[in-house]
């Protein structure tokens, strides 16, 4: 065999072992996250003239990690107002603690408040456990899905309670583009365990592109839809919300 045909082979081996070494390659570890992380979404729509109307959106969240734990919380505000009159009022707290068990594995609990009068939600507890998997843990993709059971408390506008025993699933996918760029799905199913086909979905999706380091503009847009509304109130509220994120 002449240097040619060897040369020629060389380079024939060397364009098939090129990609099989890729793939055969492990995939570059995620970057460990900080130890402290904090979000703040703000919102405002203002017009004067012939229609006067304000709304204001804010949120905020702050996720502590140490460790093999993982603490979260959350707030998020919306108030509007029509002609001076208030239109939109609602109120959502919550707190969750997760800790990690190993192989993608987490147990959590949370607690959330919520408050919604325009929707007939004078205030609504609610206390959740369970277990959360990370399917895919990024730095690309992240999805996480979780299974629970919690106890739900609401109080009426109109001063009609009720409490109840839930099951909870739900899931969040995130699709990063670059730093502080990307798109997000979270959804969860919350169901009255005492068979009155009492159910509550909420969904959220989000998308944030990067105005600098710190700073991001984001659409957000959220759903709550309940089987068994206060009467006279829709089984329906969605917000969009348009404005800056900021990450520290």
């Amino acid at each position: 065999m002449d240097v040619r045909s060897l040369a020629a082979l060389a380079a024939l081996c060397a364009a098939v072992a090129a990609p099989l070494a890729a793939q055969g390659a492990p995939a570059a570890p995620a970057p460990k996250p900080p130890l402290l992380h904090t979000q703040i979404d703000l919102g405002l729509v203002s017009t004067a003239g012939n229609t006067s109307v304000r709304t204001l959106n804010a949120g905020e969240q702050l996720v502590v990690r140490p460790g093999a734990w993982i603490f979260t919380q959350t707030l998020a505000v919306v108030d509007g107002y029509t002609g001076g009159v208030e239109t939109a009022n609602n109120l959502k707290i919550g707190v969750r603690a997760d800790r990690t068990i190993g192989a993608g594995f987490r147990l959590f609990g949370l607690a959330t408040f919520y408050r919604n009068r325009f929707a007939g939600v004078a205030r609504q507890f609610e206390e959740d456990v369970g277990v959360a998997y990370g399917v895919l843990a990024g730095p690309t993709h992240i999805l996480d899905v979780e299974a629970g059971s919690g106890r739900n408390q609401q109080t009426g506008t109109d001063g009609t309670t009720s409490q109840y025993w839930t099951s909870r699933v739900a899931a969040r996918y995130r699709f990063t583009f670059a730093p502080n760029a990307y798109a997000e799905q979270k959804a969860e199913l919350i169901s009255d365990l005492q068979g009155l086909d009492n159910e509550q979905l909420n969904t959220e999706t989000s998308l944030a592109a990067p105005l600098s380091t710190h700073i991001a503009l984001k659409l957000d847009y959220t759903v709550r839809f309940v089987s068994q509304p206060q009467p006279t109130f829709k089984k329906t509220d969605t917000v969009f919300s348009a404005g800056l994120q900021l990450q520290f």
